[in-house]
C-alpha cells in the first residue's frame, strides 16, 4: 500500500494538527480583537461632534446698506420712587429757595436728587422751577443771548436755535413778530426730546439727558398707541378734526371736536405705514393718566399748550411700552 502523502512519521503527525489548531486559533482572537476596535474607534467618530467655529460677521453685499442701530436720543424715563426722609428734606431746601427767588439754586438741588432719587413730589417741582426759569430774565443752561442780523426775521432766528417762535416772544416779552437789528433777543437751544411711557402713562420731556419736566398723559385704549420713535411733522393751533366715520371734517369748537386746543402729527421714519398719530389736547379730564384715546397721545389742553410752545417741528418722540 502506498504511502499518505504528508511529512514527517505518523507518530508526530497529531502534534503537528493540533499546533496547527492552536495557530488558527490564536489568529481567529487576533482578526476578532482588531475588529473589535476597529469597530469602536468609528462608532466613537460618528458620535463626537466637532467644535462650532465661533461666528464671523459677514460683510454687506455691494450696494447693500449697512445696518445701524437707532439712536437712542434720550435714556429711559426713570419711573418716580417712594419719597424718603433725605429726598423730603431736600424738596423743602428746594421749595424755600423758590420762594426766596432763588429758581437757579432751587433747579441745581433738585436736578441733583432727580438724577439720583427720582420722587414724584421733585420732579414735579422740578418741571415747575425749569418753567419759572424760561419766563424769568434769569440764565439757566440753554439760555443765551443772540444779537438780530441783517436778513433775521423770528422764524429764522427760531430754525437756527431748534425752538420756537412763541418761546423766543414768550422769554422777550414781545406782543409781535417786529424785531430790531442790532437789539438783543434771549433765545433757548432746547434740544429737546419726549418720552412716552404707555405703561405709566407719562410724557417726559428730556433737554439732553436730564428730565426737564414730566406730564401725565392718555394713550391708546388696549396698547394701541405703537412703541416706536416718532418725529413731530406738524403743529396745529385749534385744530379742525376729521372723523373717521365719513371723513367729515369738525371744525374747532364743535363739541364734536375731540382734538382740544393743539395738535402735533408725528410721523416715524422706520414706519411709515403708520399714519394718523399725534399729540393733542382734551377737555375729557378724566381720560388723562389712563389708557383712555384710540391711538393718540392726549394730554391736558394747558399742558399741551405749554409742550407746543417749547417743542420745533422734527423734535423726536420716542414711545415705549
Amino acid at each position: 500500500m502506498a504511502k499518505p502523502i504528508y511529512a514527517g512519521s505518523y507518530n508526530n503527525r497529531g502534534s503537528g494538527r493540533w499546533k496547527s489548531v492552536f495557530i488558527v486559533i490564536i489568529l481567529i482572537q487576533i482578526v476578532l480583537v482588531a475588529t473589535y476596535l476597529m469597530y469602536t474607534k468609528g462608532k466613537k467618530d460618528d458620535n463626537e461632534t466637532p467644535e462650532a467655529p465661533a461666528p464671523t460677521a459677514s460683510a454687506p453685499m455691494a450696494g447693500e446698506p449697512i445696518p445701524v442701530p437707532l439712536l437712542d436720543l434720550a435714556p429711559a424715563a426713570p419711573a418716580a420712587v417712594a419719597a424718603t426722609p433725605q429726598s423730603r428734606a431736600v424738596v423743602s431746601d428746594a421749595q424755600a429757595a423758590i420762594d426766596g427767588g432763588q429758581l437757579a439754586d432751587a433747579k441745581i438741588m433738585l436736578d441733583r436728587l432727580v438724577a439720583s432719587s427720582p420722587d414724584a413730589e421733585a420732579i414735579k417741582l422740578l418741571g415747575e422751577v425749569n418753567i419759572k426759569l424760561l419766563k424769568s430774565p434769569l440764565m439757566m443752561p440753554g439760555k443765551e443771548y443772540y444779537v438780530i442780523q441783517s436778513g433775521d426775521y423770528l422764524q429764522k432766528i427760531a430754525k437756527n436755535h431748534k425752538t420756537t417762535v412763541a418761546l423766543i416772544k414768550k422769554m422777550n416779552g414781545m406782543e409781535t413778530d417786529t424785531i430790531r437789528l442790532g437789539a438783543r433777543l434771549l433765545v433757548f437751544n432746547s434740544d429737546f426730546t419726549m418720552r412716552v411711557s404707555k405703561t405709566r402713562n407719562e410724557l417726559d420731556l428730556f433737554m439732553g439727558d436730564k428730565i426737564f419736566k414730566r406730564y401725565s398723559v392718555g394713550t391708546g385704549k388696549f396698547g394701541k398707541t405703537p412703541a416706536v420713535q416718532f418725529t413731530i411733522i406738524d403743529k396745529i393751533i385749534e385744530p379742525p378734526w376729521t372723523r373717521p366715520a365719513d371723513n367729515k371734517q369738525i371744525e374747532y369748537g364743535d363739541a364734536e371736536n375731540v382734538l382740544g386746543t393743539r395738535w402735533m402729527a408725528i410721523k416715524s421714519a422706520d414706519h411709515p405705514e403708520l399714519t394718523g398719530f399725534g399729540i393733542h389736547g382734551t377737555w375729557e379730564r378724566d381720560s388723562i393718566g389712563q389708557q383712555s384715546s384710540a391711538g393718540c397721545i392726549r394730554m391736558l389742553n394747558e399742558d399741551v399748550e405749554e409742550l407746543f410752545d417749547l417743542v420745533p417741528r422734527k423734535s423726536t418722540v420716542i414711545i415705549s411700552d
